[in-house]
């Protein structure tokens, strides 16, 4: 499919859209494949999903600027809402569907392993560059890492970053 043809009937299509680029041998791609079902049953109606093979549309992906699959893209008025690569929970899934459907950027949320496989270096990073000196540059280095860990909490984060949204999205072509 072209470029011209997928903006066409991306443009023609009257609900929100959630395209997901994959690959039959792609593992993460299988492994959200469950979490796409659900997703697309329990939006059906209100957001359509398209499945594009990424083996089969390689100059398709070449013109979205794809780099890795699986990737999803969300439309909503046939403009580009969000975007998200790598595989994803199913509360992850869910929640970009209903960004897609509420015309809104999608932030993922990290699950309690996730946040916790952040703490530990974090805290590990803290500890020793306070013990060795204070070494700065660790303290650094750990209160980024502790700050990845709950940035899709912080208030503050997510007003800057929303603007930043604003003033640096793309504006249709007139």
């Amino acid at each position: 499919m072209r470029q011209s043809a997928f903006d066409l009937k991306l443009r023609k299509n009257p609900r929100p859209v959630v395209v997901e680029f994959w690959a039959p041998w792609c593992g993460p791609c299988k492994m959200m494949a469950p979490f796409l079902k659900k997703a697309e049953a329990e939006f059906n109606g209100k957001v359509d999903l398209w499945r594009i093979n990424a083996d089969e549309e390689q100059d398709l992906i070449r013109s979205m600027g794809i780099r890795g699959i699986p990737t999803m893209i969300g439309y909503n008025k046939g403009q580009e809402v969000t975007r998200r690569t790598g595989a994803m929970t199913a509360e992850n899934v869910l929640g970009f569907f209903a960004a897609v459907e509420e015309n809104k950027p999608f932030s993922r949320t990290l699950s309690g392993v996730e946040r916790l496989m952040r703490i530990l270096p974090a805290l590990f990073l803290l500890i020793f560059g306070y013990l060795n000196g204070p070494n700065y540059w660790l303290i650094a280095l750990g209160a980024v890492i502790l700050f990845t860990a709950f940035h899709d909490r912080c208030p503050i984060y997510k007003a800057v970053t929303a603007q930043l949204r604003e003033k640096f999205r793309k504006k249709p072509a007139e």
